[in-house]
This record gives structure tokens, C-alpha cells and sequence, in this order.
């Protein structure tokens, strides 16, 4: 599986408190882990994009995607997993993905700049 990083408007001199940055390493590591495992992707984008009022993480495959408003309560504790990680830190998370189409994972985390 190839992964392509991307870093947009991100100054190096930035730094995010601890608890900001493990949220989304984890998020990211999990997102990671559900394209290889579940999705069959082939192909995976994380983009990381520094707004004035919020810091935006994408994750994005190419693999077989599923219907999120079929998800089962248990059997998928990793999407549950991130979503609580979002809310710890006051970000939201979003999931977008259907049959056939991949998987986004959308994760806003508001600072100030």
C-alpha cells in the first residue's frame, strides 16, 4: 500500500500541545491501519492543512469503502476509537465512504492562531 503524506500552509516553527498531536497521530495511525486491513486500498493520502482558525487532517483511499450508516455497533471499536479521540480534544470527525468509492476520514481541530 503506497501512503503520500502532504503538509500544506504548515509553518515548521508550529508546534501543537502533546495531547493535539497524539489525538491525531492515533487517528491517522488508525485510519491507516482500517485502509490496509478492511479497505484493500492500494493507495492512501494523508493531507495535514494549517487554517487560521483550525488545523484540518484528511485521510483518503482508494479501497473498497463501506456504507458508515451500516457500520454494526461492535465489530468496529477503531471508528468509535477515533471519533472519541476527536471529542477529547474538541475537534470533530467525520467519516464519508460508500460501497466501491474509499474512505475519507475528516478531522477538524479548531486552535488559535
Amino acid at each position: 500500500m503506497g501512503v503520500h503524506f502532504k503538509a500544506i500552509n504548515f509553518p515548521p516553527e508550529v508546534r501543537l500541545p502533546d495531547t493535539v498531536e497524539i489525538s491525531m497521530y492515533r487517528v491517522v495511525q488508525e485510519a491507516l491501519t482500517n485502509a490496509a486491513r478492511h479497505a484493500n486500498a492500494r493507495n492512501v493520502d494523508v493531507i495535514l492543512e494549517y487554517r487560521l482558525d483550525k488545523i484540518v487532517l484528511l485521510v483518503e483511499d482508494n479501497g473498497i469503502g463501506f456504507d458508515p450508516s451500516q457500520v454494526p455497533p461492535t465489530g468496529h471499536l477503531g471508528l468509535i476509537g477515533m471519533q472519541e479521540r476527536a471529542e477529547m480534544i474538541g475537534a470533530t470527525l467525520h467519516v464519508e465512504s460508500e460501497p466501491g468509492c474509499g474512505t475519507i476520514i475528516v478531522m477538524e481541530v479548531p486552535h488559535d492562531s
